[in-house]
């Protein structure tokens, strides 16, 4: 005959209880987190409401959350290399995760928020300056130098705006074609002188550059 060992058979979880049990723990959330004493008495609680008294304990009730959770986490997450041609239970098969991934699935623990990263790569011919110079001497002379390598597209846009504004249809119509052969050719003489003074900035901008680039290689080989 076996012997009484006195302790109680572990109680089987059915489907509606365990899915109590979820819905119960997400509801309380807050409470939850109260305190360190708060777990005990709402398991109670719980065990209670769902007619479980005498069946499960409070440690048993906290420990199937904890084992949902467990369970939650490697579905969501499977491990490289992983498969399901043994049989093995998935995400899809699983029949408490959805219930789970409505509790947890937003949670920053279980799936943590994407950050993305807002760093603009410096200038180079900022990063030599404060190499050879130091950060105080860098920022004005970078200044000097952005003043040299301004966005060619952005000063022609705004200029062709102007002469848009100054050509608007409300300008009085002329009188003959020849005069409005006229005012075409500043336009062109307009365009071309801000071609080379594009162009000069370009060069000047890179030969800068280069400078600086000689700077850092004279003290590379001082090292």
């Amino acid at each position: 005959m076996a012997a009484n060992t006195g302790k109680k058979p572990s109680y089987k979880w059915t489907t509606e209880a365990t899915r109590a049990l979820i819905h119960f723990r997400a509801t309380n959330e807050d409470s939850f987190r109260r305190s360190k004493q708060a777990p005990k008495k709402l398991w109670e609680q719980f065990i209670k409401e769902a007619g479980l008294l005498g069946k499960v304990e409070p440690q048993q009730a906290a420990k199937k959350w904890e084992n949902l959770k467990t369970r939650y986490k490697e579905l969501k997450n499977p491990k490289t290399g992983s498969g399901t041609d043994g049989g093995e239970e998935t995400a899809a098969t699983w029949q408490y995760y959805q219930d789970m991934h409505e509790v947890l699935g937003g949670r920053p623990s279980i799936d943590p928020p994407l950050l993305v990263a807002s760093f603009t790569p410096d200038d180079p011919t900022t990063i030599l300056l404060e190499i050879v110079d130091g950060p105080s001497n860098s920022t004005t002379t970078s200044a000097m130098v952005d003043g040299f390598s301004s966005s060619p597209t952005a000063s022609t846009s705004a200029s062709l705006m102007g002469l848009s504004s100054s050509m608007s249809p409300s300008s009085p119509p002329t009188s003959s074609p020849p005069k409005k052969k006229e005012k075409l050719n500043p336009i062109v003489e307009f365009l071309k002188a801000e071609s080379e003074r594009e162009q000069r900035r370009h060069e000047e901008s890179e030969a800068k550059t280069e400078h600086f680039l000689r700077l850092f290689e004279q003290m590379v080989e001082k090292i």
